[in-house]
């Protein structure tokens, strides 16, 4: 998908004059991929590159928040640097979020109060980022060190980027190049750089980098011992500005908001229910009970109904079974007078299955073997998050999720995302056997075709994993993933990365395969 996103954009890029706008840019885009081939999706991603670079206002270039830093002593080797950072970005009303990382080889600490941004007036935000020219306390060696500036923004007005980036590299020079030294800054693109004052003398070779816009003050420093003695008895003051770049990774995964018509429905149950019969229920709840009593979560009977059937639900107990996370994992309690067995081992009182069994099947039996007649059983599959996202930014973006549909992040949420948990899904094995399934939503739902992958599974084929649901501010929520095919709700086209509620009643297409959205209800006992 990223290479055909570059040629895409690429094929774009080359046929825009320099006054295009975005209006133009958009039917292009569309027009191009068509042509090529390429997907929708991918189109959708270019799109959002070019909007964050084609901002729709006249004064996008003043709006763009400025990245000013004061090293006031150039860094040295062996030396503590401290330089101080001020940010100016005054269409942007709310608190940025910053995250510096410094070089990894450069001793630093990262927890360090000083990082925090502090309000010297509205617009201009000030934060220091003391680090040493050092590696363990050692003398750090000669080469490239690397400064990544990441921010972001909550309220955004809407025609403004919430991402942006920066780096900021340093250059350690090796002591035998010269025997003043030499002193090379790299503005990294556009610059501003004040060396007024500053005895470039002092170093046996001088380099200085920036691009077509930096702006590089030398008044007095080159000047000689006699001339530039008054100017160079004062510390000199060296400041560069770093230019800020929409971060267009992170811009093209944010959602957008979608409405609907309709008043948002606030339910923890709900239910997909496909054309063929089957039916996914969905629970948004701390824990499941499971029994032959119409109070549990999930009322478990031999069905259809009859005299045999009958005779073997009596052995499941009105509550048999309670499913719940905790520190440790997810704990089965059982609550029964004929037992349960977890992978054909009996279960006394309590049982815990660890995270790291996800995406294997675990094998539940309602009824110890010899006690009953015949046994229940399910599969339950416990699905985690990607391991390759880092668990901030899972938080980061559960927590921005919530905060664009005006909610917070549920305490349920919260714990599965620190378990390494999304959903949970059981299947009846024998009796109704894929005809009802049950997912306990965590996190997020996955919708696709891969039954190891995704929690609501469809059976027509398609992509491993087409969209996800969410729970958030007691409401459903659909999201279509890039590359997940299209996807139609009441007949209207779902972009990629949009956020739409679920309402009892709509229909979602997949493809083909057609789902209806509903209240919770189950088979034989609605």
């Amino acid at each position: 998908m990223q290479q055909h996103s570059e040629i895409l954009y690429n094929i774009v890029k080359s046929q825009l004059g320099s006054s295009a706008t975005l209006p133009e840019i958009e039917p292009l885009v569309q027009t191009v991929a068509a042509t090529e081939g390429i997907p929708e999706s991918v189109a959708e991603l270019v799109l959002a590159r070019f909007r964050a670079e084609f901002p729709t206002n006249d004064t996008a270039e003043a709006a763009t928040p400025r990245l000013l830093v004061d090293w006031g002593d150039l860094p040295r080797v062996g030396n503590q640097t401290r330089p101080e950072f001020s940010l100016l970005c005054p269409r942007y009303s709310s608190r940025p979020e910053l995250h510096i990382h410094v070089d990894q080889d450069l001793d630093h600490d990262s927890t360090d109060t000083r990082r925090r941004p502090q309000q010297d007036e509205p617009g201009l935000w000030t934060f220091h980022v003391p680090f040493g020219m050092t590696t363990d306390g050692m003398d750090c060696r000669p080469g490239q060190y690397l400064l990544d500036v990441e921010l972001s923004f909550h309220d955004v007005p809407p025609e403004l980027p919430r991402f942006y980036r920066c780096r900021i590299r340093l250059n350690v020079p090796d002591s035998s190049s010269g025997q003043g030294g030499v002193l090379e800054i790299d503005g990294d693109g556009q610059s501003m750089v004040n060396l007024q004052g500053y005895n470039l003398k002092q170093f046996s070779k001088v380099i200085l980098k920036g691009g077509q816009d930096s702006v590089i003050n030398l008044q007095n420093a080159l000047a000689g011992p006699a001339e530039g003695r008054a100017e160079t008895e004062q510390k000199p003051v060296t400041t560069f500005e770093y230019q800020l770049k929409v971060n267009n990774e992170k811009q093209s995964r944010l959602p957008t908001v979608s409405a609907t018509g309709q008043p948002r429905a606030y339910l923890d149950t709900a239910g997909f229910f496909f054309e063929d019969g089957r039916r996914t229920l969905l629970l948004a709840r701390p824990r499941l009970t499971f029994g032959r009593g119409r109070d549990n979560d999930v009322v478990l009977r031999f069905l259809p109904p009859g005299p045999e059937n009958d005779d073997h639900s009596r052995n499941i107990s009105r509550t048999h079974l309670l499913i719940e996370m905790t520190p440790e994992g997810v704990e089965l309690r059982d609550q029964s007078r004929t037992g349960i067995e977890l992978n054909y081992s009996v279960v006394r009182d309590r049982a815990v299955v660890p995270t790291l069994h996800a995406g294997d099947e675990t094998h539940i039996d309602l009824g110890v073997t010899g006690t009953v007649p015949k046994q229940f059983p399910l599969h339950m599959l416990l699905m985690a998050p990607d391991r390759r996202e880092p668990r901030e930014d899972l938080k980061y973006w559960d927590e921005l999720y919530c905060e664009l549909v005006g909610g917070r992040l549920s305490r349920i949420a919260r714990e599965a995302l620190d378990l390494g948990l999304n959903s949970l899904r059981f299947d009846r094995v024998e009796n109704l056997a894929g005809q009802e399934t049950y997912v306990l939503l965590l996190r997020e739902a996955l919708i696709g075709g891969s039954p190891t992958q995704s929690a609501i599974v469809l059976k027509h084929g398609g992509p491993s994993v087409r969209a996800r649901v969410l729970h958030m501010d007691r409401s459903f929520w659909l999201e279509p993933l890039p590359g997940g095919g299209e996807i139609r709700l009441d007949g209207g086209l779902l972009r990629p990365r949009s956020l739409t509620p679920l309402s009892p009643g709509m229909r979602i297409q997949f493809d083909t395969e057609s789902v209806k959205f509903d209240r919770a209800s189950q088979l034989y006992l609605d």
